[in-house]
C-alpha cells in the first residue's frame, strides 16, 4: 500500500493539527513582520499569491475536482497532475497572450489595483488556510478578492445569492429527470457494473477539464488579485509554476479535510454522477461568466446544485424519511458558507475602519446599495 494511500487526510492526527496550526502561525509573523518592516508591496503580494494559491484552490478543490478525487482515488497522483496541471498552464498562457499580460480573465476590471496592501489583505489567504482546515466550504470571493472589491461588493453578494438559487432549482430539474429515465439507478442500492464504469470513468475525465476551465476562469482572480496586472514573461511562468505547484499538493492530499463535503454526499463516489455533476456545474460556471464580469461566490452555486440534488434525490426515492439526515447535511454547509460570508463583511468593515485612506465606498454606501439590489 502507497504512503498516500496509508495517510487519512480527511481525518488529520492531533499531531498533524499542531504542526498545522504551528506553520500557520510563522505565516502570520512573517508577513506581520514584513509589513511593518516596509517590505516592498511588490515582494509581500508575492509572498501572498504564494498562500492564496494553496488556501483558495484548495478550498475550492472540493467544487471543482473534488468529485473526481473522490471516484479516482486508484488513478496514480502524477496522471492528474500532468492532466490538469497541464491544462491550468495552457488556459493562463492563452489568457497571458491574448489579455496583455493579464491573467484574471476580466474579473478584476470592476476593481482598482490596489498600490499598498493592508495587513488584512495580506492576511486573509493565511485565514483561509484555516477556515479550510476547519472543513468550513466559504466564499474565497467574499474572503479574499471582498477585501479589494469597494463598491463592487455588493453586486458579488447579490450574483453569489442567484448563483446558489439557480443552481438549487437547475439541480431538481436534472435529477428529477434522471430519476424519471433510470429509476432502478437511484431507487435501490445501487452499484454500476465494471463495463458502463470504465465507460463513464472516461467521460469524467473530460467534464473534470471542462469544469476545471470554468472554475479557472471564475476564481483564478481571486488569486491573481495579489499580483501586478501585467505580467512580464518571468513572472507569468513563476505564477503558473506556484498554481500548479499549490495543485499538486491538493491532488496528494486527496483534497485534504474540506473533501468531506463531497465525501458524504449521494452516490458521488461514482463515475457516472460524478460526470453530470460536472457537467451541469461547468455549464452554469459558463453561464454565470458570459453574463456578467462581476466576480462570485463558485462555492455558493457549488452548494446550491449539491444541495438541490440531494434533497430531490432523497424525496423522490423516499430515502432518509424523514430526511433529518439530508436537511443536516445540506444545512451544515449553507451555514458554514453564511459564517464565511459574514466574517469576509466583518473583515471589510474592519478594513474600512483601519485603513481610511484606502476606503472605496462606505459602510452605509454598501449596506444601502445592497438593501436596494434585496428590493428589486
Amino acid at each position: 500500500m502507497s504512503q498516500n494511500q496509508e495517510i487519512d487526510y480527511q481525518h488529520p492526527t492531533k499531531q498533524d493539527q499542531i504542526r498545522f496550526f504551528g506553520f500557520t502561525l510563522v505565516l502570520v509573523v512573517v508577513i506581520t513582520l514584513g509589513y511593518f518592516l516596509g517590505i516592498p508591496r511588490y515582494y509581500l503580494g508575492w509572498f501572498s499569491f504564494a498562500i492564496a494559491s494553496f488556501s483558495v484552490a484548495g478550498n475550492d478543490a472540493v467544487q471543482t475536482i473534488g468529485t473526481f478525487i473522490e471516484s479516482k482515488k486508484s488513478v496514480h497522483w502524477l496522471q492528474k497532475i500532468l492532466v490538469f496541471g497541464g491544462l491550468l498552464f495552457f488556459v493562463h498562457l492563452l489568457a497571458w497572450f491574448y489579455h496583455g499580460g493579464e491573467i484574471h480573465f476580466h474579473r478584476l476590471d470592476s476593481i482598482p489595483e490596489t498600490k499598498d496592501f493592508n495587513l488584512l489583505q495580506l492576511l486573509a489567504p493565511v485565514l483561509l488556510v484555516v477556515i479550510t482546515r476547519l472543513r468550513a466550504p466559504v466564499s474565497t470571493t467574499f474572503l479574499v478578492l471582498g477585501l479589494f472589491g469597494g463598491k463592487s461588493i455588493d453586486q458579488m453578494l447579490t450574483k453569489s445569492f442567484f448563483g446558489y438559487g439557480l443552481a438549487f432549482l437547475v439541480a431538481i430539474v436534472v435529477w428529477a429527470i434522471l430519476v424519471k429515465i433510470d429509476p432502478h439507478e437511484y431507487h435501490e442500492v445501487h452499484t454500476p457494473d465494471p463495463v458502463s464504469e470504465r465507460r463513464w470513468s472516461r467521460l469524467q475525465w473530460l467534464s473534470t477539464m471542462y469544469l476545471w476551465v470554468a472554475w479557472l476562469f471564475q476564481d483564478t482572480a481571486n488569486i491573481a488579485v495579489f499580483l501586478p496586472r501585467q505580467l512580464g514573461l518571468f513572472e507569468f511562468l513563476s505564477a503558473v509554476f506556484i498554481l500548479i505547484f499549490a495543485l499538486l499538493i491538493i491532488i496528494r492530499t486527496n483534497g485534504g479535510t474540506i473533501q468531506e463535503v463531497v465525501s458524504e454526499k449521494s452516490d458521488i463516489q461514482w463515475a457516472k454522477a460524478a460526470t453530470i455533476v460536472d457537467l451541469v456545474y461547468g455549464s452554469l460556471l459558463f453561464f454565470f461568466q458570459a453574463i456578467s464580469n462581476i466576480p462570485m461566490s463558485t462555492t455558493w452555486a457549488f452548494l446550491g446544485l449539491l444541495a438541490g440534488r440531494e434533497i430531490i434525490l432523497n424525496v423522490i426515492t423516499y430515502k432518509d424519511l424523514p430526511y433529518l439526515d439530508t436537511f443536516r447535511k445540506v444545512g451544515k454547509d449553507v451555514v458554514l458558507a453564511t459564517i464565511g460570508i459574514v466574517v469576509s463583511i466583518l473583515i471589510f468593515f474592519l478594513s474600512y475602519f483601519l485603513y481610511p485612506d484606502q476606503r472605496q465606498s462606505t459602510p452605509l454606501e454598501f449596506w444601502n446599495s445592497t438593501n436596494q439590489e434585496d428590493s428589486l
